[in-house]
């Protein structure tokens, strides 16, 4: 966990004056701003620091943003060091906690939610004293572990169910158009190059028999819904779905850029290992036990932790049917009014799968007679640039991208045209920050290209791109095929 808080941190951390700070395309301040005077509105005026949990209520400054992830950071690796796990693990779950509340568009991805939601069960799960003595260590609370398996088994079980219980929600002449691609079979017919950020693996992966290809994906069901209950059987069952789960996020991670999450459900699946799936020179060093002098100290944590588990209980149960049944229920975590620490949350990985690949391209020009794209580090844009791995590093304005690609996708389906109006408001505040030259925006992208120049025209470009094949990659060099669909220069304020 503290190498995936490390990550984390870090990686937000180079982007957020760009992404939040107060040049930045959503920049924090100004949100907390507005939520202060919506609260201020209502009848009965919330408490702003329980209702929206986050340290930015002191200052949103950028050099509290960057120094909020610093201190992440630092404290992370004092988790893998192994001093003061308890009140570090409780401290970085509060700081990352906060980013989230600021985050919007850039902070709500899934694997954010399951950062927290993980985060708070590792602190039951942490030893109490002043540094880990590791294989000395107590064993955990049973309860903890429970939890942990619990977690994990909504999230493999939820993520295959939702695929297979998603209906289309856009009408017939919006996009992405179709049925369900997973019932059919046909998903990853798609996925490999229409998925936010394809690596080179997708390329090949995508050049797969198509059998293989409808294999897969009866394989991701299988393991994600029916392997999904092994977590509860007897050690060799669970250690089954450890290896099972584990293969699964290998082979993601092989295929595409998920930033932390293959990290971060492995360590969950980790969990399922107890000390005998260890060779025998780790499990005789094995020791540990309760010092009497901590007996009542945990007494008191079961206390507290047996409390913490019947509200999980209660609030994924319903979570749990409604993944399986869409309409048939609805939250608890809104009647007890504690939905804002994401204490227990639903899950729905790759639901949805689109079958086409939109993608902007912003272009800049001094003169409005030539045009130059702006690059991005990640994103598909040169029709020759190798697809790109990111590692567990998330960079977000390119994974926001993809979105906005959508988004602009459906109102051209719909409309025939782009209107500025429809522009996400990062992305209208993007195409001013740079014709600008933010500095701090412009640091989210490559070097280069019109990032080095004054750019006062500026133009977006909307196309559909697929990757290309073997034949027109040994013929062109190209690793993608793109097809121009709209173009037109915005006007900005």
């Amino acid at each position: 966990m503290g190498i995936v808080y490390l990550v984390a941190f870090l990686s937000l951390g180079l982007q957020i004056r760009g992404l939040l700070g107060a040049q930045g395309l959503l920049p924090a301040a100004s949100y907390l701003q507005q939520i202060e005077a919506y609260n201020n509105q209502l009848p009965e005026p919330g408490i702003l620091a329980w209702n929206y949990p986050t340290v930015a209520w002191w200052s949103a400054s950028d050099a509290t943003l960057t120094g909020v992830c610093v201190l992440g950071a630092l404290l992370s690796l004092g988790i893998i060091a192994g001093f003061f796990l308890l009140p570090a693990l409780a401290a970085v779950w509060v700081l990352y906690l906060s980013l989230i509340w600021i985050g919007q568009d850039f902070l709500r991805f899934q694997w954010d939610i399951l950062l927290v939601e993980a985060g708070f069960l590792a602190v039951w799960l942490a030893p109490t004293g002043l540094r880990s003595r590791l294989f000395a260590d107590r064993h955990p609370p049973r309860l903890a572990l429970w939890l942990v398996w619990w977690l994990l088994f909504r999230l493999m079980f939820e993520s295959g169910v939702v695929k297979l219980t998603w209906d289309n929600p856009y009408p017939p002449e919006a996009l992405p158009a179709g049925g369900n691609t997973w019932e059919d079979l046909t998903a990853l017919l798609y996925h490999y190059w229409t998925q936010p950020l394809p690596l080179t693996g997708s390329w090949f992966a995508a050049k797969l028999p198509v059998l293989m290809q409808k294999l897969s994906v009866v394989g991701v069901l299988f393991i994600e819904i029916a392997l999904s209950f092994l977590i509860f059987g007897p050690r060799r069952l669970r250690q089954t779905a450890a290896v099972a789960i584990g293969f699964l996020m290998v082979l993601i991670a092989a295929t595409g850029n998920y930033n932390f999450f293959n990290l971060l459900t492995l360590v969950l699946a980790v969990v399922l290992l107890d000390d005998s799936s260890w060779p025998a020179s780790v499990r005789l060093r094995i020791r540990g036990s309760d010092p009497p002098t901590l007996a009542a100290r945990r007494r008191r944590r079961s206390i507290g932790l047996v409390a913490f588990g019947a509200l999980v209980l209660v609030l994924s149960v319903p979570q749990l049917y409604h993944s399986i049944s869409p309409s048939s229920a609805r939250s608890l975590e809104s009647r007890l009014g504690i939905q804002q620490f994401f204490l227990v949350n639903g899950y729905g990985l790759f639901r949805q799968m689109t079958e086409t690949r939109p993608e902007i391209v912003i272009e800049g020009s001094s003169d409005g007679a030539e045009w130059v794209p702006f690059k991005f580090r990640f994103k598909p844009g040169d029709l020759g640039q190798r697809p790109r791995f990111t590692g567990p590093h998330q960079p977000r304005l390119d994974w926001q991208m993809w979105f906005e690609a959508l988004n602009l996708e459906r109102v051209h389906q719909v409309t025939g045209t782009i209107d500025p109006r429809y522009f996400s408001p990062w992305f209208a505040t993007l195409l001013q920050r740079l014709r600008d030259g933010e500095p701090t925006v412009l640091a989210l992208l490559e070097g280069g290209g019109p990032q080095s120049t004054s750019s006062p025209h500026i133009r977006v470009v909307l196309y559909q791109y697929r990757f290309t094949t073997s034949t027109e990659r040994a013929a062109t060099g190209n690793w993608w095929h793109r097809d121009l669909v709209w173009r037109e220069s915005v006007p900005l304020s």
